[in-house]
């Protein structure tokens, strides 16, 4: 007999990601995301560069073939600017943020 919780459906996250100068960070917290246990289908992530001088395209792109990963750039605004960008452009049920580093 299956139990109440097997029946419920995962739902869809979108984990946002706000950065500024920290492309080694970022490629770090890509690599840590990547490696959730959880279907791959079910979450997206969603970087928004808060304008730094050299935005994370190369680093972001490295992780396309294994997570659905894009990338939003903005001008420099700020954190709390750079994570309302992320939510609004976001389609999961549930929101997730984590910092780059």
């Amino acid at each position: 007999m299956s139990s109440p919780q097997s029946k419920q459906k995962n739902p869809f996250f979108s984990v946002i990601v706000p950065t500024f100068e920290r492309t080694r960070k970022l490629d770090a917290c890509l690599s840590a995301l990547a490696g959730l246990d959880y279907p791959r289908d079910l979450f997206e992530v969603i970087v928004v560069d808060d304008g730094s001088s050299i935005p994370p395209e190369q680093v972001v792109n490295a992780y396309s073939d294994r997570i659905d990963v894009r990338l939003i750039v903005q001008n420099h605004s700020g954190p709390a600017t750079a994570r309302n960008r992320g939510a609004l452009s976001a389609k999961g049920e549930v929101l997730a943020f984590t910092d780059s580093d």
